[in-house]
């Protein structure tokens, strides 16, 4: 039984759509005037067509959570679906049917357990997942996976340009203290930050720090926090956020 319609996001990207081909059953969406180039690119794919009107990542997932309902979203760049609990040497990556189903549970169990918001892990290194604790009810949801059941109280505001998925985490603690993150899986990408079109026009650092305010002013600077650079994790710009969700 599928739960949720699962929907790629793409932008001026008809020829380098990777995700298809990592999980089945996924559709493109794209804007009406790409229409025919993404399905040239991508035959046997189905592609949903929205306004050239809704400009922008966060308008964009805001329609496509308002046309399908129940919906997972991932990017377009989307390399593998790999198993966080492994064993050095064991095989960790998924098949493309695999990672259907694993969705289509994730979203059932979500409902199941009254969540709206549901994702898989954003951390990819075995050496942090936690085997007694296999779901994290309160947790940040990567925006380059992340999925919203319908009847929610969620949408995403117009003024985030780079980072919906802060505004959609934040927005989900406040609405409905619970959400469903799978932390046994992970959707890896591939040359995101270098990969032209997609977000990649909207991304610079002002678009950052305006973000970072909007979120501080918003959902108050005790939750929203800059990141803090360390010997193992140099900071890719000065707006890196934090969360410390009170829930």
């Amino acid at each position: 039984m599928e739960v949720c319609k699962i929907v790629i996001p793409s932008h001026k990207r008809a020829d380098r759509v990777r995700t298809s081909a990592v999980v089945a059953n996924a559709v493109i969406c794209v804007p009406e005037s790409q229409r025919d180039a993404y399905q040239a690119q991508n035959p046997g794919v189905e592609i949903v067509a929205h306004p050239d009107s809704v400009i922008g990542l966060s308008l964009k997932r805001d329609w496509i959570a308002r046309h399908f309902g129940n919906v997972f979203m991932l990017d377009d760049d989307i390399d593998t679906m790999q198993r966080v609990y492994t064993e050095p040497g064991e095989k960790s990556q998924v098949d493309r049917l695999t990672a259907y189903e694993l969705i289509q549970a994730c979203a059932d169990a979500a409902r199941q357990a009254g969540a709206h918001l549901f994702s898989f892990s954003h951390v990819p290194a075995p050496v942090l997942y936690n085997p007694l604790a296999p779901i994290d009810l309160a947790a940040y949801h990567t925006g380059c996976a992340h999925g919203i059941l319908a009847g929610s109280w969620l949408w995403y505001s117009p003024e985030i340009k780079v980072n919906e998925d802060y505004w959609i985490s934040c927005l989900n603690a406040y609405e409905h203290r619970l959400s469903w993150k799978d932390t046994r899986f992970y959707f890896a990408q591939k040359g995101t930050f270098v990969n032209p079109g997609g977000l990649s026009e909207f991304r610079n650092v002002d678009a950052e720090e305006a973000d970072f305010r909007l979120l501080q002013r918003v959902f108050g600077t005790d939750v929203v926090t800059l990141k803090k650079s360390s010997a193992k994790s140099k900071l890719k710009h000065p707006f890196q956020k934090t969360l410390k969700l009170p829930f």
